[in-house]
C-alpha cells in the first residue's frame, strides 16, 4: 500500500522518502520479493511519483481511487479478481524482513482463520519517546498494528476471521509517518550490526 501523501512527514510520497539512503517502499519490495513473492504496489492520483518509481523497475502497480485504506484495498482486490488470501503490506515499515514473511504465511496457513493481523508490543514505540496512536490488547500484552494483514479475496467485503499474531521484534515496530519517526529510525538501522530474531523467546502467538 503506497498510496499516503506523507503529510506529516512534509518530504514528498511517503513511500520514496528515504531511510539509510534508500526508499522506504524499496525495503518492503525487497522482503516481498526474497519471500518469493510478486508484489504489486497500490498507487493514487496522489502518488504519482510512486507509481514512475515502479514502472522503471518493472513492478506491477495499480492506480486506485486513493478513497481510504479500506476501500482501496476491496477496490485493488476487485480489479484484479482475486479470490485467494492477499497478503497486504503498507509501504512504511522498514524494518519487515522475509522471516517476518514466511513466519506469518506459515502461521496463517497452518490455522483455518480468514485473515490475520501482525502486532509488535507497544512498549517499543513508547520506549523511544514515540507516539501511541492505537493499541489492543493482545494476550495480555499492549500491542500496536504492524501495518502487515492478510484477507481472503473472495469474502471481500464481508466480515472475516481472524487470527492476531503478535511478533516481538522492534525494528517492525517503526511505521514512518513523522520527521522525527524518520530520524529515530534512521539511528536505530544505522546502530543494528545484526538484526534479531523476528520471533525470540518469550514472544506471544494468539489467535481467535
Amino acid at each position: 500500500m503506497a498510496g499516503g501523501r506523507g503529510t506529516r512527514l512534509q518530504m514528498g510520497e511517503k513511500g520514496l522518502v528515504r531511510l539509510c539512503d534508500r526508499p522506504l517502499i524499496e525495503y518492503v519490495l525487497t522482503a516481498l520479493e526474497e519471500a518469493g513473492l510478486e508484489p504489486i504496489v497500490v498507487t493514487t492520483p496522489k502518488t504519482p511519483y510512486t507509481a514512475n518509481f515502479c514502472r522503471a523497475r518493472g513492478i506491477e502497480q495499480i492506480c486506485t481511487e486513493g478513497a481510504g485504506y479500506i476501500e482501496d484495498v476491496t477496490e485493488v482486490v476487485t480489479i484484479i479478481g482475486e479470490e485467494k488470501p492477499v497478503l497486504i503490506v503498507c509501504a512504511d515499515i522498514p524494518g519487515i524482513r522475509v522471516e517476518h514473511l514466511t513466519y506469518i504465511l506459515s502461521l496463517y496457513e497452518s490455522g483455518s482463520a480468514d485473515a490475520c493481523s501482525v502486532w509488535v508490543p507497544a512498549r517499543y514505540i513508547s520506549q523511544r519517546g514515540g507516539e501511541v496512536r492505537y493499541s489492543q490488547d493482545i494476550e495480555g500484552v499492549r500491542a500496536v498494528p504492524a501495518g502487515l494483514n492478510i484477507i481472503h479475496g473472495s469474502k471481500i467485503p464481508a466480515q472475516q476471521t481472524e487470527i492476531p499474531i503478535l511478533i516481538d521484534d522492534p525494528a517492525l515496530a517503526f511505521n514512518i509517518n513523522t520527521p522525527s519517526e524518520l530520524e529515530t529510525a534512521e539511528s536505530f538501522f544505522l546502530s543494528q550490526k545484526s538484526q534479531p530474531d523476528p520471533v525470540p523467546s518469550g514472544s506471544r502467538i494468539s489467535g481467535t
